[in-house]
């Protein structure tokens, strides 16, 4: 029997980043993806990365997915998004200036 921690750690887990577009894996996956290649960004613009990944999908395909996926990681907590001139830009929330400051001793 799983405890009330393990479901939870089930269901939030930390995003997976896939180290490449697989036209096999699963739609989140992809997504997640080209929105770490793009750093941060609209669904509109994930759709268009995902559509140079994958010319042969229809570009509706890709916005919808796009749409559904982000949305779907935003309303879990999984993702983070910056309400610019009306429209989300989502971004994976990576720290990517390191601290300046330093660390005391512990002992």
């Amino acid at each position: 029997m799983d405890s009330p921690d393990q479901d939870f750690l089930k269901e939030y887990k930390p995003l997976h980043v896939p180290h490449e577009y697989d036209q096999r894996a699963c739609t989140q996956d992809n997504v997640i993806y080209a929105l770490a290649q793009l750093k941060e960004a609209t669904s509109a613009e994930v759709a268009i990365k995902l559509s140079s990944f994958d010319p042969d999908t229809e570009p509706l395909i890709h916005q919808k997915n796009a749409e559904d996926v982000l949305n779907y990681l935003f309303n879990k907590g999984l993702i983070k998004a910056i309400n610019k001139k009306g429209e989300l830009n989502y971004n994976l929330s990576k720290i990517e200036i390191p601290n300046s400051g330093k660390a005391d001793e512990l002992f």
